[in-house]
């Protein structure tokens, strides 16, 4: 039983790996998740402190995090990272067991929401897993653990149970996400993240909806964020989205705007521009305000096409519009369709990027595409790589498919033998997972890293013209990835001559970094 009369929560970032191929100040981007669930335990339950540790703007290693766990001595450690670092969470949850057994230690997020029997089964140190959306019932499980209530009444829960791993009922959603208080910004360094930012100079991450009406195959947004019931003893997912009201929004940028000194926005919605009155109303507001500002959100290209029509995208640009990025995902309508995106018709990005270069010449202009789908062929890869180099793209990056837990794909996959690869750390958007029916993993590989490279090879006048243009967002980027390309090349040609693993050349500008403060 924890205390009653006082307790003492933490959650913790642990040391990550970093991308190499952004700036290192660009890997902090703020966890909004730890904020939200700090303001909604202050204001729904007494006598509880919560301190956010998060290392990756700290610079914390695990040496020092250790420390200061000792020091802290908590009665609660929480964690919930992204998929490729769910290793390092539990990490976390292991020094806090060995520093403390009668720690009580919680981890969420989408993997341990959809995988609570490999989470528990494989790792003692993790004591309990809130399942999807954590506020309301993390909350009942600590004022459960706190009183002696019985933790099997709990929903969206997962626990063992005399070596039996549980699963409670799966809880409703947060209907009215007005309801929610403000994130505790001052439980966060909000002064460390993005302070050098290439891709994001200073940008906070905010959020004005949660969820996605659309259910793509791969798409790990509405896995977490949906609603989940029970149907013939299965969970099953319910795609839903939630969005906050302008005004509330509003609030949430008046004060990061006038309080923290926040000059630009990481919009982390799946679809940020999937409600196109929502949006005009909001860009009005901020328009009214006159603050200038400057954002960057997940766009779908074609909602962007006929908000243009409705003069909307116009007032977005005003609003702070700075980049853009699009889900291209596949140049072609059945492809589309056979990774369950509908509305699309393969040809939107190669519309918008060109609409964008023409009458927003200052909003820059990246799309992703994925990779490696079941009918992947050499041809169609090919093919897909010349599409994004005939659009008006100034970067693009190419993603093999990842068969990411709760997802449909996953469902499929996992049940057809497609996955030839469980160790979940290389899920990272980067390392082929399968095959498809004429490409083995490795070609996979080998193919999505020349589309990286013809990308610049194929069109060197207009990289070069992008590193000289007027436009100082586009010049600096376009000089920022040539630079961290080259010291990708030299780090691996360093490596290679000392003999510590093989050279790969570019292709080693997919794989994560060691930062140095790591283990300190």
């Amino acid at each position: 039983m924890l205390n009653q009369n006082h307790l003492k929560i933490i959650f913790v970032r642990p040391p990550c790996h970093l991308w190499p191929i952004i700036n290192e100040s660009d890997n902090f981007l703020m966890p909004l998740s730890f904020p939200s669930l700090s303001a909604y335990l202050k204001q729904e339950m007494q006598g509880v402190s919560v301190k956010v540790i998060d290392c990756l703007p700290l610079k914390i290693g695990y040496k020092s995090l250790r420390k200061i766990l000792e020091d802290e001595k908590p009665d609660v450690v929480g964690v919930g990272e992204s998929l490729p670092y769910i290793y390092e969470g539990l990490k976390v949850l292991k020094i806090a067991k060995e520093l403390n057994p009668d720690v009580v230690t919680i981890a969420g997020g989408h993997f341990h929401s959809h995988m609570p029997q490999y989470s528990l089964g494989n790792y003692p140190e993790l004591d309990f897993i809130v399942r999807y959306e954590g506020e309301k019932y993390l909350k009942d499980l600590l004022e459960a653990l706190r009183n002696g209530g019985d933790i099997s009444t709990v929903k969206s829960l997962a626990y063992r149970d005399n070596g039996r791993i549980e699963e409670t009922e799966p809880g409703s959603l947060i209907e009215n996400l007005d309801s929610l208080p403000m994130p505790d910004y001052d439980a966060m360094p909000i002064e460390k993240y993005a302070p050098f930012g290439k891709l994001w100079p200073k940008a906070i991450t905010v959020q004005a909806s949660r969820g996605c009406p659309m259910n793509c195959s791969y798409c790990s947004w509405s896995a977490q964020e949906g609603e989940h019931v029970r149907q013939d003893g299965k969970i099953t997912l319910i795609p839903a989205r939630r969005t906050k009201s302008v005004s509330r929004v509003m609030e949430e940028i008046d004060l990061l705007y006038n309080k923290y000194g926040i000059r630009y926005l990481f919009w982390v919605d799946g679809t940020w521009n999937f409600d196109t009155a929502w949006i005009d109303n909001l860009c009005s507001e901020i328009i009214r305000k006159d603050y200038k500002l400057g954002w960057w959100a997940f766009l779908r290209p074609d909602l962007l096409l006929e908000q243009e029509k409705q003069g909307v995208l116009e007032k977005m640009v005003s609003a702070g519009l700075k980049h853009t990025l699009m889900g291209g995902e596949r140049c072609s309508e059945e492809e589309i369709k056979f990774i369950g995106k509908p509305g699309m018709k393969g040809t939107e990005v190669f519309e918008v990027t060109h609409l964008l270069k023409k009458k927003y010449p200052g909003v820059f202009r990246q799309a992703t595409f994925v990779t490696g789908i079941r009918t992947e062929t050499k041809e169609s890869m090919e093919a897909l790589g010349e599409y994004a180099r005939k659009a008006a793209l100034d970067f693009t990056s190419f993603h093999p498919i990842m068969p990411y837990p709760g997802t449909p794909l996953w469902e499929k996959a996992d049940k057809e033998g497609w996955i030839e690869d469980y160790d979940f750390s290389k899920y990272d958007m980067f390392y082929p997972i399968m095959p498809s029916e004429k490409l083995s993993r490795a070609e996979i590989a080998h193919i999505n890293n020349k589309l990286h490279q013809d990308f610049v090879r194929k069109r060197p006048f207009k990289y070069l013209k992008g590193m000289f243009s007027t436009i100082t967002i586009r010049r600096k980027l376009h000089w920022w990835f040539l630079f961290s390309s080259a010291r990708v090349l030299l780090r691996d040609l360093y490596l290679a001559l000392k003999g510590e693993k093989e050279f790969e050349g570019l292709a080693s500008i997919n794989k994560l970094w060691k930062p140095r403060w790591y283990d300190q």
